[in-house]
């Protein structure tokens, strides 16, 4: 799985429920400035889904800015992936409605934001819709409030803003849709969209999940359960010795056997490397290395403990293990 599938997954959530959750507290304030434009409806609607991009778009970079002015460890940033996990899975059962409980997880917002907007829809101004577009970010539904969080977790402005964009272009066509025709349309197929957009956020809840499993340096990653082989390091002189290809979809070999107590030197050799694989990390022993696109990197350490040492990429999507034996 990739940066750009996780992409995917949130720009098919936002198709998903964009029309729908985010339509229930934004569709209405729409379809009065619609009332007001009969003449002329796809100017006004056009311009409230500009506006509404644009400011989640800065709103994204300044989260992924905000997630990185705090230099967390591989370990701590994997417990905050696994705090994001169980928040997006909070928000798909609060959709779902399966308990009072997941309430908890929506952050309602203030009511005199709500007013504000709510003023401007009455507008027939040809700028209302705009402002309105750019106050959306003051009033998102549960799910947007999910992708503000995935937005956080990044630490990476460009990430961030990427992934508010996705959201927001998925919601779009949705929303244009729905702009027309929101009160025929949105009880007819509430249903069928919420289980398909509460399956997407439980997709993404797992795959955030395993990713901080990996930087924690836990060995229940999906991709440990798919190990099928184990190479041995070689050891000459009390220096034991391996080599890693490094590339953009993952590490081979990813399950070593290594000797407990001897010097380990390891060989990192990057091919053509993109993305978070090149941030190579030994969570356990504290040791974060960024690689080249192309060339060569050589890490020295001592695995001083028996047992199971996770290496990994900086978002945990990339596993492997050093068996120390």
């Amino acid at each position: 799985m990739t940066e750009q599938t996780n992409l995917l997954l949130i720009f098919l959530t936002g198709l998903t429920t964009g029309g729908l959750s985010c339509a229930l507290v934004q569709g209405g304030l729409l379809a009065s400035i619609i009332s007001n434009k009969k003449d002329n409806q796809v100017l006004p609607l056009t311009n409230f889904l500009i506006a509404k991009l644009v400011a989640h778009i800065f709103l994204g970079a300044l989260l992924g800015s905000l997630g990185s002015t705090v230099r967390l460890s591989p370990i701590a940033q994997g417990w905050f992936q696994i705090a994001i996990s169980v928040y997006l899975f909070g928000v798909a059962m609060s959709l779902l409605d399966v308990h009072p409980f997941f309430r908890h997880f929506i952050i309602t917002t203030p009511r005199f934001l709500g007013r504000l907007v709510k003023n401007q829809s009455k507008s027939e101004t040809w700028f209302a819709p705009i402002l309105l577009g750019l106050f959306t970010v003051f009033i998102p539904c549960g799910v947007t409030q999910a992708m503000e969080v995935i937005a956080l977790g990044t630490g990476n402005p460009l990430y961030g803003a990427a992934i508010m964009g996705a959201f927001v272009l998925g919601t779009s066509p949705t929303f244009f849709i729905l702009g027309f025709l929101y009160e025929k349309l949105s009880s007819a197929l509430n249903t069928k969209f919420y289980i398909l957009a509460t399956s997407l956020l439980l997709i993404m809840s797992l795959i955030t999940l395993n990713g901080g499993l990996g930087l924690v340096g836990s060995i229940y990653t999906f991709q440990n359960f798919l190990e099928v082989s184990k190479t041995d390091a070689v050891v000459n002189n009390n220096l034991q010795e391996v080599t890693i290809n490094v590339y953009s979809n993952g590490y081979t070999p990813n399950s070593i056997n290594l000797k407990k107590n001897v010097s380990t030197k390891l060989t990192l050799k990057s091919q053509n490397v993109q993305g978070c694989a090149r941030a190579f990390t030994i969570p356990k022993m504290g040791i974060s290395k960024v690689l080249p696109d192309n060339g060569t990197e050589i890490i020295n350490f001592v695995p001083l403990n028996s047992g199971p040492l996770v290496f990994s990429c900086s978002m945990g999507m990339y596993t492997g293990t050093f068996n120390v034996i």
